[in-house]
């Protein structure tokens, strides 16, 4: 692939959350990932894509940060060597990986579960009657 690669480094997660979100949204561009950099809380955005796409989102990306106060440094790489892009490729599909996401329960697990709470409110109900009916015997007395 002959693509290009974006990075932006920042200053604290919730500006990196705030300028992937920028850059995603500026220009047709994969976000590969999110990560912590050495030190001092920061945060390095990579993202992938066409080269005028990666540059108008890292330029976008960049005066995002800059309205924040947090922008350290930014790079684009028009299209990297293979062993870089290997690099990159590889550490997004592992990401990609961990974060799957969670399969709800089969809808007939769920069928059975509400079985069960039906039947533990009838249970609750008849148990409730039944307090009734004896304390209206002993009232009696």
């Amino acid at each position: 692939m002959k693509q290009a690669v974006g990075l932006i480094e920042v200053k604290g997660l919730a500006s990196a959350v705030n300028v992937a979100d920028t850059m995603v949204k500026v220009a047709t561009v994969a976000l590969l990932g999110i990560e912590k950099a050495k030190g001092n809380g920061w945060m390095t955005i990579k993202v992938l894509g066409d080269v005028g796409a990666v540059k108008a989102s890292v330029d976008a990306g960049k005066s995002m940060s800059i309205e924040n106060n947090s922008y350290i440094s930014s790079l684009v790489i028009p299209r990297p060597a293979e062993n870089l892009e290997k690099l990159f490729f590889n550490q997004s599909k592992k990401e990609l990986k961990k974060s799957e996401p969670i399969i709800k329960e089969e809808p007939e697990k769920e069928l059975k579960n509400e079985k069960k709470v039906e039947e533990v409110k009838t249970e609750v109900a008849v148990k409730k009657e039944k307090k009734k009916k004896t304390n209206g015997k002993i009232s009696k007395q």
